[in-house]
């Protein structure tokens, strides 16, 4: 992260989300219509321009598949990873809670694009500059929220105490929420994991969820080689990668915090799920794991 600018990884999903808005099916399911007016122009003009191309189903599926393996697979990742949240967030919703919170908000539309969300409150946490542009981007666009109201919260996940930075800006620990922490675990220590997860247990009440994506440790070679690169990469970027955990690992720190795993799973169970198709990503970059906060 550089101060001033939101984060490029930030930017790069909110680009692929706005490419598969406007794929045709069976590709466009993860819907983000504010998504390109949350980048710079030159991404929006690259999304509008490889969606374009999409004018046959055989034109779609070479501008899907050309995209996934230029990217080892992290398009197809962005816009299934977005759906499966997408969903596990409208679940919670139909159970009555009305709080969201979303951790390392980037730039998240969530609060802007979804009608299920006009009863909602919706807490955005991220570190300021980020933050800064998001909304300058928002008031240039004309884009008003689709939730009932939208909450600024920033914070350092290394540093400040987020329970009680939500707390100063109205978030009420009494009542069920659900939790987004959408890429963000494999930027952070364990101990910054492990601490974050303490935080939502402390804030949440029984029966609020968390959607929590990670990164298990690379095992194959070619893996190996090819995160190698990455880290070199991210580095450049001011954006270093620390956070593996194995899927028991985190189960236990979610334990440890008064969250139990309800599901966990790979972009080779939402492939099946939205497109009917296998995945065809070079590896899994990450999983999504939902937690439930316990009784008692």
């Amino acid at each position: 992260m550089h101060d001033g600018r939101p984060s490029f990884t930030s930017m790069a999903v909110a680009t692929i989300r706005a490419l598969y808005t406007d794929l045709p099916a069976p590709f466009a399911g993860a819907r983000d219509p504010i998504a390109a007016a949350l980048v710079p122009r030159p991404l929006s003009l690259a999304a509008r321009l490889a969606s374009r191309a999409a004018v046959t189903e055989r034109a779609t599926a070479l501008v899907h598949r050309g995209l996934g393996l230029a990217s080892l697979g992290m398009t197809y990742h962005v816009a299934l990873r977005t759906q499966a949240i997408d969903d596990a967030l409208r679940e919670s919703l139909a159970r009555g809670v009305r709080q969201l919170v979303v951790l390392g908000a980037g730039l998240d539309g969530r609060a802007y694009r979804m009608d299920e969300l006009a009863d909602a409150a919706v807490f955005e946490v991220d570190h300021p500059s980020t933050q800064r542009d998001k909304r300058a981007r928002l008031r240039a666009a004309r884009i008003e929220p689709r939730a009932r109201e939208v909450r600024l919260v920033p914070v350092d996940f290394e540093r400040d105490d987020l329970g009680t930075s939500l707390a100063r800006e109205g978030f009420s620990a009494e009542e069920p929420s659900f939790w987004i922490w959408e890429g963000v675990t494999i930027y952070l220590t364990r101990a910054a994991i492990a601490g974050t997860l303490g935080s939502i247990g402390a804030a949440s009440a029984p029966g609020s969820r968390v959607a929590l994506t990670y990164s298990p440790p690379r095992k194959p070679r070619v893996e190996r080689v090819l995160l190698a690169g990455g880290h070199v990469i991210a580095r450049a970027l001011g954006e270093p990668i620390r956070g593996f955990i194995e899927p028991e690992d985190l189960a236990a720190l979610g334990r440890d915090a008064g969250l139990d795993v309800l599901r966990d799973e790979g972009a080779d169970a939402w492939a099946e799920r939205y497109w009917s198709t296998e995945y065809e990503g070079i590896f899994e970059w990450e999983r999504l794991a939902i937690l439930e906060r316990r009784a008692g």
